[in-house]
């Protein structure tokens, strides 16, 4: 991860890569772009796994403040 939290553009074009295999329902991610298979995109409600772990942290730091 870089400063900011999210992954590396290394990190990002290697995930793009290994989900080359597209399946009927594939999707990216809204935020970052990133190709989520059926279950991904179902099991996180539309967002990457690596957005949805950023946003909780996120919504984590505002609870504590």
């Amino acid at each position: 991860m870089d400063g900011d939290g999210s992954l590396i553009m290394e990190l990002q074009a290697k995930k793009i890569a290994e989900n080359a295999t597209k399946y009927n329902g594939s999707a990216p991610c809204p935020t970052c772009g990133v190709i989520m298979n059926p279950v991904e995109f179902m099991n996180n409600k539309g967002h990457c796994l690596s957005c949805v772990t950023q946003r909780k942290a996120s919504v984590m730091k505002g609870m504590m403040a």
